[in-house]
């Protein structure tokens, strides 16, 4: 089977990570609501499949597998399941994982992890069927016909369940008949992509001389795959064992044109990405020698749309020369693109809460440093400022609060946090607490060099 067949293969999987939630929200807001969910009430399993499920979305991968296992700590005794009504939430968090892990061609711990979720006897189809499909992809033909026979033993059926075992069937040289009925009720229910089922369908009718029927799926993929190279490989090897030679080398003269091409669009965009990097790094080089009109005039011809290569850092670095430029207005609006285009970088969060601040929007500011610390919650330079924020609105005692957190998350070498402290920790009546920040600033200040 060739590469391109096996990463379809992989991409049977109707529920991918994005897909676990239906949540309509803005997702750093959602992210925020289950962290002060989870700290309300750090050990109840809802809100730790709420934050799981919400770095998920934001694809911060590796916060969202660690947040996965710890929902798997807090699952409930299956004396409880139904009690809790979290089924699906259970099956999750083996579930979105393993997708996750997947995606990052981590396949062996993916399928370790939904073979552990098998044993918990979750009822949960999708789990069975993932895991047939991630076996086959690893070349398990025959665990991957055991999962799902285990399944069947489980009286758990589906769609996809059905689809698997076609795909599994297809690969087992002994029972490659079978597979046809699976396969073509999977393009009957709508189940999968047809493309990739027409594929598997064609090689098994082609392996069988059933070349006309073979070839009717090869034209119907073409209709719905007119660029894909390997749809026109398989149709003119088909071709060719029907002994069609002339529509056959039709065929192939089109997979390798249409390959070329693929090949020829990778070297550009690998040479724009290239370009791209080395504009912004000028850019970069010319802010940092304070030629800032030269800077913002060489950002100005970048791409800095939505799908562009970088985007996000054409619009953060632009933002970055703006307040430079003292055009505190336009930094944040350069900021806040950078946000939109990447939502789950933290910094493009904080900038512009900074550049808020500094405009005199302190709401708005705030907003958008809370959005940084649901991304980040130990962004102590988010704190501080938030900090500020409160004590300049007249309510110290958050002020103090916030200030406290920044100087325990990294930031007791700040010689200006300590003194805004030390003002208000006086205003609360702290007077020692304020004395002892206060010699902590004197002893930061006379250490910084001249």
């Amino acid at each position: 089977m060739s590469g391109v067949a096996i990463l379809l293969l992989i991409a049977f999987a109707q529920t991918g990570p994005g897909q676990t939630a239906s949540d309509s929200r803005n997702p750093v807001e959602a992210l925020a609501e289950a962290r002060t969910a989870v700290e309300r009430a750090p050990l109840d399993f809802g809100p730790a499949v709420a934050l799981a499920r919400a770095l998920t979305a934001l694809g911060r991968a590796d916060d969202a597998l660690a947040a996965f296992a710890r929902v798997r700590q807090l699952e409930p005794d299956v004396s409880d399941r139904v009690a809790v009504g979290a089924a699906e939430e259970i099956a999750s968090a083996y579930l979105v994982p393993a997708l996750l892990l997947r995606d990052l061609d981590r396949t062996g711990e993916a399928i370790s992890l939904l073979e552990e979720g098998a044993t918990r006897r979750l009822g949960n189809a999708d789990v069975y069927e993932q895991l047939a499909l991630l076996r086959l992809a690893d070349g398990l033909t025959d665990q991957a016909l055991a999962a799902l026979n285990t399944a069947a033993a489980e009286n758990l059926e589906s769609p996809g369940l059905d689809l698997a075992r076609g795909l599994a069937l297809a690969r087992d040289p002994v029972r490659r008949g079978e597979a046809l009925d699976y396969l073509q009720g999977a393009l009957d229910d709508g189940v999968g992509d047809p493309i990739v089922i027409r594929l598997e369908t064609a090689d098994i009718l082609s392996a069988g001389g059933r070349y006309a029927e073979a070839i009717e799926h090869l034209r119907a993929a073409e209709k719905l795959a007119s660029a894909e190279p390997e749809v026109f490989y398989r149709l003119g090897r088909t071709l060719a064992a029907a002994g069609d030679r002339e529509a056959a080398q039709a065929a192939l003269e089109r997979h390798r044109s249409l390959q070329g091409a693929l090949e020829r669009a990778a070297e550009v965009e690998q040479a724009a990405s290239a370009d791209l990097a080395a504009a912004l790094s000028e850019a970069q080089s010319l802010a940092e020698a304070g030629e800032l009109e030269a800077a913002l005039e060489r950002l100005a011809g970048l791409p800095g749309r939505w799908g562009d290569s970088r985007a996000g850092d054409v619009h953060s670095l632009r933002a970055k020369v703006l307040f430079s430029m003292a055009r505190v207005d336009e930094a944040a609006a350069s900021a806040a693109e950078a946000r939109r285009l990447e939502p789950n970088r933290v910094e493009h969060h904080y900038l512009e809460g900074m550049f808020l601040h500094t405009g005199g929007r302190a709401e708005d500011a705030a907003v958008a440093l809370e959005r940084a610390l649901a991304l980040d919650p130990g962004l102590g330079e988010a704190q501080a400022l938030l900090g500020m924020i409160a004590a300049e609105t007249g309510r110290p005692a958050e002020a103090a609060e916030r200030m406290g957190r920044a100087l325990e998350h990294g930031l007791d070498n700040n010689a200006p946090l300590r003194f805004n402290y030390a003002r208000v920790l006086e205003i609360l009546g702290r007077s020692e607490e304020a004395a002892v920040q206060m010699e902590a600033f004197e002893r930061l200040r006379a250490e910084a060099p001249p």
